[in-house]
């Protein structure tokens, strides 16, 4: 085959760049719609298996809670409930944003968390500062668990991550 016929490696490097760039401004948007759904809230706090530590597929950051700039719990998230529990309503502007996904189904905003960070894992979410995690989940770290993970909940705040 011509070498004229092939495409350089530069091609996919632009477009991984491209897409780590969309996953940044895309995880901003979803900070500002939490902030929105939850007023009080500071961070959303997400998770990693602790038992699937070597295993990538197995190693995906799942929905916590969203807590305050004490740490104190504002809401449980449970993205797995199969009950009719929906986050609370967004401004129609931010709801647009989201397109056909709906940022009340907490299953569709777990998804999404997904799909930005399968896109260069560990690079876009952070730990959670030690001050906001509960007594359990420092307990739960000495003993060979996982940091959880925070994402705070005013886009403005957030820049790249050093890496969880």
């Amino acid at each position: 085959m011509p070498a004229a016929n092939l495409t350089p490696v530069s091609v996919l490097d632009d477009a991984l760049a491209q897409a780590r760039a969309a996953a940044r401004a895309v995880l901003a948007l979803v900070a500002e719609t939490l902030h929105h759904q939850f007023p009080t809230g500071a961070y959303l706090v997400l998770t990693r298996p602790s038992d699937d530590a070597y295993d990538v597929e197995g190693d995906r950051a799942t929905l916590d809670s969203v807590r305050d700039d004490r740490g104190e719990i504002v809401q449980n998230l449970d993205p797995f409930n199969r009950g009719s529990y929906r986050l609370p309503a967004v401004p129609d502007d931010v709801a647009a944003l989201w397109g056909s996904t709906d940022p009340r189904n907490l299953s569709a905003v777990n998804d999404l968390i997904q799909r930005i960070d399968a896109i260069a894992p560990y690079e876009f979410l952070d730990f959670l500062p030690l001050e906001l995690r509960t007594a359990d989940e420092v307990k739960a770290e000495g003993d060979g668990g996982r940091r959880p993970l925070g994402l705070p909940l005013r886009a403005v705040h957030i820049e790249p991550s050093t890496g969880a």
